[in-house]
């Protein structure tokens, strides 16, 4: 049997690319060149010493962005917050080293916003190239948006999406939430990274995503330059972040129990604070402040947290029916001194910030972080026992705190006139 060869005819077609899609296409290019350079891939390392020898075992990887010519970098404090050394290498390969802050650590970080800023060694020479910062405050739902990183340790990864929404909060990532929201894909690794505009500008820093796989999955968020630039110059500046506070707590409200509409009601008023000054008094409901509507906590952190300190500020609330308008001057808050380390160590380990109730000096868990590890603790709580000791003031509280080595075994609170007792893990056992 003879086979015959198969003859192909093959045409060929030419697709002409509209010029409008090749100068759209351009926008994403020029805009990832642009930035790439300003970009680095963060590796934490962890100390460990084995028979009398010292080893860097890897623990993290994330994204850094240079944001000035003297080496600074910033990224979020999760990505650094375990690690003891750190090395940034370069879209081009090469890495470096960091320096060492004045507070002992490779840097110096924001936990409430979750922004850290690291320092290469520069050698006063301040060649290393910024990214450019734009207001994040025109930023426009809908706009394209990119975001540069490095996911699953892939380096200098770049993906794209639009903005699906602004001020985002009560989200439960951080303290102080106004998030970006996008569909940028990002994944582990790109914490720290930049979201650019078309113009390779950054607008936001991208922190997390939603997820229930751990993976993406259609929503993403990145706080806005605005924020990290406000935070960055605090943290270089001074160390710490200069934040206004008027010193209540209070809580969301259902108005109505039928429907989903909110108040925002003062639970406490804390001892020596600017609400305490005024005249402000727990069940006070919260109507405006500088005539911007209150309808949830998420709102009053936001408006608050974009207050700089020596803000005057007009505080309208509602008590037995009346409207009544405070005049207040935010200011920082007074530490105390002997303890200030202490209240500092109590958040970063178990996520409480807590303080003295002005009418009754009582002890109350003022904040809670969304990243603690403690969800039976509410804002309000007053503690009554640590460890099983009773205390009577704040510094009686450091000093039972101090006497058992910063370790909380289980605290007893008072909640709506019951009492309970509250079972810790020390957390310093799981880093």
């Amino acid at each position: 049997m003879k086979i015959l060869p198969l003859i192909f005819s093959i045409t060929l077609i030419t697709i002409e690319v509209p010029a409008d899609t090749v100068n759209f296409n351009s926008y994403f290019i020029n805009a990832a060149a642009a930035a790439k350079p300003s970009v680095v891939k963060i590796i934490a390392f962890k100390k460990e010493k084995l028979d009398g020898v010292v080893k860097l075992n890897q623990i993290a990887y994330g994204t850094g962005t240079i944001i000035a010519k003297s080496g600074y970098i910033v990224t979020n404090y999760h990505v650094v917050k375990n690690g003891d050394q750190f090395k940034a290498i370069y879209n081009d390969g090469a890495y470096d080293e960091f320096q060492l802050f004045k507070n002992g650590k490779y840097y110096v970080a924001d936990y409430k916003t979750d922004i850290a800023v690291l320092k290469i060694s520069d050698n006063g020479e301040e060649n290393f190239v910024p990214i450019k910062l734009a207001d994040s405050n025109i930023l426009n739902e809908g706009e394209w948006v990119l975001a540069i990183g490095n996911p699953y340790g892939l380096k200098q990864s770049i993906t794209a999406g639009i903005v699906s929404s602004k001020g985002r909060d009560n989200i439960g990532f951080t303290d102080i939430e106004d998030f970006i929201q996008t569909d940028v894909p990002i994944n582990p690794g790109n914490s720290g990274g930049p979201l650019i505009n078309l113009k390779g500008e950054m607008v936001g820093m991208n922190t997390a995503i939603r997820s229930v796989s751990g993976g993406y999955q259609g929503i993403s968020f990145a706080i806005p330059s605005n924020i990290v630039k406000q935070v960055c110059f605090d943290l270089t500046a001074y160390g710490r972040v200069k934040r206004g506070w008027i010193g209540f707590i209070a809580r969301d409200k259902n108005i109505h129990q039928s429907d989903d509409i909110k108040s925002v009601e003062i639970l406490s008023v804390i001892h020596n604070s600017p609400a305490e000054a005024a005249g402000i008094k727990q069940n006070d409901i919260v109507k405006k402040i500088d005539d911007e509507k209150i309808d949830s906590l998420g709102r009053l952190i936001k408006v608050v947290g974009s207050k700089s300190v020596g803000s005057k500020i007009i505080i309208q609330v509602s008590r037995n029916g009346k409207i009544i308008d405070f005049k207040l001057i935010l200011r920082e808050k007074d530490e105390y001194v002997k303890i200030q380390g202490e209240l500092e160590q109590l958040f970063q380990s178990y996520g409480l910030e807590i303080d003295e109730d002005a009418s009754n000096r009582h002890i109350v868990v003022t904040s809670i972080s969304p990243r603690g590890p403690y969800k039976e603790i509410m804002e309000g709580d007053v503690i009554v026992a640590i460890n099983n000791n009773r205390i009577s003031s704040l510094e009686n509280f450091i000093e039972k705190y101090r006497l058992a080595e910063r370790i909380i075994n289980n605290i007893t609170v008072l909640r709506d006139k019951k009492t309970y007792d509250i079972y810790f893990e020390d957390s310093r056992k799981k880093e």
